[in-house]
């Protein structure tokens, strides 16, 4: 990879690698997300193993962005939750992130489950390589209507 292209992929670092102030900024993300309406309701922020497995989205200076808390589970790996500073958002953050830690071969075969208004994670991981799956609703709230997305 190009030194170029190294500045421009965002880095994935785990929550015990950061320092203090990266360390004050992902605390400010992960409270924000465990409050975020999105994500009520869900056990994908907050526990020990989320803890443990936890990765900042650093940009190429080193700031923390946000956050995603990749785990194996049946057999797969997912995400769980994936989360950017709101006004950073669209900038392509979370794409490069799930990009960067699905390169790894280690990570396959992947998969998630996004609801059908999510359309910003559906394009994120799209473009990512991912390939839209059947749907699978988790109740019959219209929220929790949604598609699996695989990564082979």
């Amino acid at each position: 990879m190009t030194q170029l292209l190294r500045l421009l992929i965002e880095k994935l670092v785990r929550q015990s690698d950061l320092d203090s102030r990266q360390a004050q900024h992902l605390k400010i993300y992960i409270d924000d997300a465990d409050n975020h309406p999105e994500f009520k309701g869900y056990d994908l922020v907050k526990g020990p193993e989320r803890d443990s497995s936890r990765l900042a989205i650093l940009d190429d200076l080193g700031n923390v962005v946000g956050f995603m808390t990749p785990r194996l589970d049946r057999g797969y790996w997912r995400t769980g939750a994936i989360y950017v500073d709101p006004g950073l958002r669209g900038k392509g953050f979370a794409k490069k992130a799930i990009i960067e830690f699905f390169s790894n071969p280690n990570h396959r075969p992947a998969k998630v489950w996004i609801a059908e208004q999510n359309k910003e994670s559906q394009r994120a991981f799209q473009g990512a390589g991912f390939v839209r799956g059947n749907r699978r609703d988790l109740s019959p709230a219209p929220e929790d209507r949604g598609h699996d997305y695989f990564l082979e």
